[in-house]
């Protein structure tokens, strides 16, 4: 008698009506590439500016203009700029104020992830059952059945040859080691998120409009391996830096915030 697997969305009702894309198959994390161009960002310019802008200064040495302008207007725009135009301002002045790459490469995660439901969905399902499994190899097959059955139980995926089905679990994989989740053997590594990274996070929410209880529930922790209740504690651990004030009476998260905007937080984080 065959067993069926338990499917990794065991219960369709209870999903989001989202869709998945294949932009990651324009680029994974281009790490090096996102911190040239907020180097080049200025408020208002357009992506089309942009890419105009990148190929005329080669910032991006080596690569073609059509890949300059994947890289912009494909990945830079829709991960930073098409929500919130201040993000890669914001980020530069994070940067001028505090140079970690491990900071600034969890803040790129979060925005990839972000713009990728696809990859935000497999590191939340996906690589942190793994984790906590106890599994020290996340390989293609794993990215690969992920998406057969987002496909069999979802309607996040229309229209995916099989070839693009395969591409985007190879790609799936890559973006992980590039935000060094994996590393190139495809180990599964230790991910802690930084205090600064918490702290961005909990201000980027909460000035994007989030309640309180929204804040803390939003699915960015979830990135890291965060359940609710240690969202809460890293946010208590944190508020005595004096960046915010949070109360926490058990049943009720109360946070007092201290800055009117982002460009405050990023002027005065250390």
């Amino acid at each position: 008698m065959d067993i069926k697997p338990t499917p990794i969305y065991p219960n369709k009702q209870i999903m989001d009506q989202k869709k998945y894309n294949i932009e990651l198959c324009k680029g994974t994390g281009l790490i090096q590439e996102t911190l040239l161009l907020i180097s080049q960002y200025e408020l208002g310019i357009t992506k089309h500016e942009m890419t105009k802008k990148a190929i005329e200064s080669n910032v991006l040495v080596k690569a073609s203009d059509r890949r300059i302008k994947d890289i912009v207007e494909v990945a830079f725009y829709k991960r930073f700029v098409n929500d919130d135009p201040n993000v890669p301002v914001n980020l530069h002045d994070l940067l001028n104020h505090f140079s970690s790459i491990d900071v600034i490469s969890q803040l790129f995660l979060i925005y990839t992830s972000r713009a990728n439901a696809v990859l935000m969905d497999f590191i939340i399902h996906i690589y942190w059952t793994e984790v906590n499994n106890g599994s020290r190899i996340l390989d293609f097959n794993l990215a690969r059945k992920f998406i057969s059955e987002t496909i069999k139980y979802t309607d996040f995926i229309k229209g995916w040859s099989e070839t693009t089905q395969k591409r985007v679990a190879s790609y799936l994989i890559a973006t992980l080691v590039d935000f060094r989740l994996l590393d190139k053997q495809r180990n599964i590594q230790s991910v802690f998120m930084h205090e600064i990274t918490a702290n961005y996070l909990a201000h980027e929410l909460h000035f994007k409009g989030l309640s309180d209880d929204a804040v803390i529930d939003a699915d960015e922790w979830k990135l890291f391996g965060y359940s609710k209740l240690d969202t809460i504690k890293h946010l208590e651990r944190i508020s005595f830096q004096g960046h915010f004030i949070l109360q926490n009476s058990g049943e009720i998260v109360k946070i007092n915030w201290n800055y009117k905007n982002m460009g405050e937080f990023t002027h005065a984080i250390r």
